[in-house]
């Protein structure tokens, strides 16, 4: 479904053109897709982040914008410089810790550093760049050498909505994969604004939870399996 469908669609179901109802389309669609981000994990919405290069005594990291959560933070052993990430072995995968206890077991202080190869990671802060989320890590030991970093992460950018720049033609996985729960995603909110007769609301939020369901089924179940290691997957006969 590309963005023009869409807008059509939720004008069309509403059976409203109204100037104010259509200026907040966007925002109905916005809404929408956060909901879907924030209630499923899909490897379509995972990124990683390559271009980060630990820094010898230097503790803190800016990530890409758009990072809202992260899954892995890997360095190599080595220290080549690499352009594409963490390529090459041996790797190390930091353990994920609170950043309260990264400042006590390595502050940092010229009375007391301890740098190394990180073994550890936490979010030191998040914040915003421009319309675009970002996020801060913290690595221990603070690294004592150049090493070649990965963060895989996920990601939610203005540019990966339907209605970035507002191109008739634009279309997004979600749109082409799952363009029916998008569209009730949408109608729910439009409805919303709409006061619309709670009835119809019910309808449409029902038919979207049940499209949450079905991706939700895809992007946390059969994403990540196979039938080699879990077997094929059978439903019971009746």
């Amino acid at each position: 479904m590309q963005y023009s469908e869409l807008k059509t669609a939720i004008q069309d179901y509403c059976q409203n053109s109204e100037t104010t109802f259509v200026n907040h389309i966007n925002d109905f669609i916005i809404a929408a897709e956060d909901k879907i981000f924030a209630t499923i994990s899909m490897p379509a919405f995972w990124k990683s982040d390559v271009d980060q290069v630990c820094a010898d005594g230097t503790a803190e990291y800016e990530l890409d914008a758009g990072v809202l959560d992260i899954f892995s933070v890997r360095v190599s052993e080595g220290t080549t410089a690499q352009s594409s990430g963490v390529a090459f072995g041996p790797v190390r995968y930091l353990m994920r810790k609170d950043y309260d206890f990264m400042l006590e077991a390595y502050p940092g202080t010229a009375s007391a550093s301890e740098k190394g190869i990180p073994k550890y990671y936490a979010v030191s802060s998040s914040g915003v760049s421009t319309s675009d989320p970002t996020m801060t890590i913290r690595l221990g030991p603070i690294p004592d050498a150049v090493y070649p970093m990965t963060v895989d992460y996920y990601e939610k950018v203005a540019a990966n909505s339907i209605t970035n720049g507002s191109t008739d033609a634009n279309k997004t996985w979600l749109s082409v994969s799952f363009p029916d729960v998008l569209l009730y995603g949408a109608l729910t909110q439009a409805y919303i604004f709409m006061k619309g007769e709670q009835d119809i609301l019910q309808a449409y939020e029902m038919k979207f939870n049940e499209g949450l369901s079905l991706i939700k089924n895809l992007g946390e179940g059969r994403q990540v399996s196979d039938a080699y290691t879990d077997g094929t997957k059978s439903v019971p006969a009746q």
